[in-house]
């Protein structure tokens, strides 16, 4: 049976993406783009300014893939080049407008506080996005639906969605949770 992307390592995955595998690189990028996109929304940037350092750090990455040497390390080195380029933008931007800007205004700029704060909230978001893709995919819809939007549906709508009894989504939800706090655990998460 052949693997799906969803269960490649990152070391798979960049082989074949300096392979030249188009495919690949799609996955690296789907699999890390919330992560390097919450790092300029975490330094509060606005959306645009965020995406400019999302297509920053992914053309660094694209750059430099064939000379990273350890691959397991590749969310953290995303993590650090993303805070860069987001210190280095609010640097230059306050450069340029210190006269124009009241220095009260200036304060916070940044966004980060503690630099090592922000590591561990994005490796713990990370961990959380990677398990949630290998939960099943009614699971991850149960999840998904219970915690994640907004409104939260009830279990009839949620029950009507996956189609099953409403009765059983209590039961359904007990155990895509344990199944997700395995998958966590597996990963390192640390809460």
């Amino acid at each position: 049976m052949v693997k799906s992307w969803t269960e490649w390592s990152d070391a798979e995955i960049i082989d074949a993406c300096l392979e030249g595998d188009e495919k690949a690189w799609q996955v690296l990028v789907s699999r890390y783009k919330r992560l390097v996109y919450s790092v300029p929304v975490k330094w509060g940037l606005s959306p645009e300014d965020a995406v400019d350092i999302f297509q920053a750090v992914w053309l660094d990455c694209f750059r430099q893939l064939v000379s990273l040497r350890n691959v397991e390390r590749l969310q953290p080195w995303l993590v650090r080049v993303a805070v860069r380029k987001c210190h280095r933008f609010s640097t230059d931007k306050r450069a340029l407008s210190e006269d124009s800007i009241p220095e009260e205004q200036l304060e916070g700029v940044s966004g980060i506080e503690d630099p090592a704060v922000l590591f561990a909230e994005l490796d713990n978001e990370q961990m959380l996005r990677t398990a949630m893709e290998k939960l099943t995919p009614r699971c991850r819809e149960v999840v998904h639906a219970l915690f994640f939007e907004d409104p939260r549906p009830s279990y009839q709508a949620i029950a009507s969605r996956l189609g099953l009894s409403e009765n059983s989504i209590g039961f359904t939800r007990e155990r895509c949770l344990n199944n997700l706090k395995k998958l966590l655990g597996e990963l390192g998460y640390r809460a």
